[in-house]
């Protein structure tokens, strides 16, 4: 074991990318729910622009009525001066379709600030989706790694269990030669029961955390799910921590509501703007012109011009709502801005701390294998006690698993400052 645990340590420090961890990544992102819904919020904008461009198009309408009148009106002239005696009766059916054709003209920039609303909206769902797909993958990075410090648990527990049975196995053979006192005996088998239920429990973590990473990635839950044997050391890139702008979703959505905001505030005004039209009408209709019975043609042609004028101060009121409601939009971007760059300052130091730790923990782990075998043999020829060998082979297990935990620790900041720098 100590030969082992020197050759790993003169592997030297330096970024990998994981194959696997590229894999799990894309399934991930492939099999999550949130981001196909995403994705259909993107593809539901769309359309929306698409539908607000429509209104600077005519527009098309038609319609149709059937009617049966059982009394109709009746009108009588009577002038008895000239002999005149007339009555007119009015139609009991009346039936016909018409056809309309509206063109927008001036709409006060309704129409225009609509469709520059829709893309805003548009951008605000793409980066939507683009902050869950960075979440996706850095939930994925950290089940990822965290299944595999679990795994090297395992194998560090595996050890710690056959280290204390090789141990106890000794002091039988002594105890039973009458070398030594059966107590020792019975203090060694106390820690393999320990190391036994510690070698059971780190399977156990080991089985539901493969689980979970088979459910993120969307797999059979039990499914044998590959993963390395080792967490890979880290070394940032230097361009992580260099000062420079930060281009994160988080950012550009702030910016979209503030866009959202301001054409919300000119749709309000438009409101209150002249609003000019024109239209033709055709209309196919019985009763004709002229009182004729049979279907007849007609058409009209008109020009609408609406204006308001006096609202009691409604306009005024709803302009100064919206005017508030654009300041609250800038002070929430002014909220993500600081956010973000905490966010950021805090993963590099994160990171910087965590890389210290692995090579402190590094530092301590030849140390407590040499100090588990001087204690042996010095048990073996009777300079130690069974307490000092049990206190050795704890030490060794603790400095392991302290490397273990500094390393996912470190893989965690990794990709925490990947994910603040928008670098996924």
């Amino acid at each position: 074991p100590l030969f082992c645990c020197c050759a790993f340590l003169s592997v030297p420090l330096m970024a990998q990318q994981s194959p696997l961890l590229e894999k799990y990544r894309m399934m991930a992102l492939d099999y999550n729910h949130d981001l196909k819904a995403a994705e259909k919020n993107i593809a539901a904008s769309v359309e929306i622009e698409k539908s607000a461009k429509a209104d600077l198009k005519p527009k098309l309408s038609g319609a149709a009525n059937f009617q049966y009148t059982g009394n109709p009106l009746e009108l009588t002239l009577d002038v008895p001066s000239i002999g005149l005696s007339k009555t007119v009766e009015g139609k009991q059916l009346n039936y016909g379709g018409s056809l309309s054709l509206l063109q927008p003209i001036y709409t006060g920039g309704r129409v225009l600030e609509s469709i520059r609303m829709a893309k805003h909206q548009q951008s605000l769902a793409s980066n939507q989706a683009k902050v869950l797909n960075d979440a996706v993958c850095y939930q994925t990075d950290m089940q990822y790694w965290n299944t595999v410090a679990r795994a090297e648990i395992v194998r560090v527990t595996t050890e710690y269990r056959n280290s204390v049975a090789s141990f106890s196995q000794t002091i039988r053979e002594r105890v039973e030669a009458g070398l030594v006192d059966p107590q020792d005996l019975l203090m060694a088998e106390v820690k393999l029961n320990e190391a036994e239920y510690q070698l059971l429990q780190a399977k156990r973590n080991l089985e539901t955390g493969r689980m979970a990473l088979n459910s993120l990635i969307g797999v059979e839950l039990h499914a044998p799910t590959e993963i390395e044997d080792t967490i890979s050391a880290v070394r940032a890139d230097k361009d992580l921590w260099g000062e420079g702008e930060i281009d994160r979703p988080e950012l550009k959505m702030a910016y979209a509501r503030i866009k959202i905001a301001e054409s919300s505030k000119k749709l309000t005004d438009a409101k209150y703007k002249p609003q000019f039209y024109i239209g033709v009408d055709g209309s196919y209709s019985a009763p004709g012109y002229d009182f004729r019975s049979d279907l007849d043609p007609n058409y009209a042609i008109y020009a609408k011009v609406s204006v308001p004028l006096f609202e009691w101060g409604k306009r005024r009121d709803e302009k100064r709502a919206s005017s508030f409601k654009v300041g609250m939009a800038t002070d929430y971007l002014n909220q993500v801005t600081d956010q973000v760059k905490l966010e950021v300052e805090t993963a590099r130091v994160s990171l910087s701390q965590t890389m210290e730790q692995v090579r402190l923990t590094e530092g301590s782990l030849s140390k407590a294998f040499e100090n588990e075998r001087m204690a042996l043999e010095r048990y073996t020829e009777g300079k130690a006690s069974v307490i000092e060998v049990i206190e050795a082979q704890t030490y060794r297990q603790a400095s392991q698993l302290n490397h273990v935990q500094a390393k996912v620790s470190a893989q965690g900041a990794y990709s925490e400052l990947i994910r603040a720098l928008n670098k996924y």
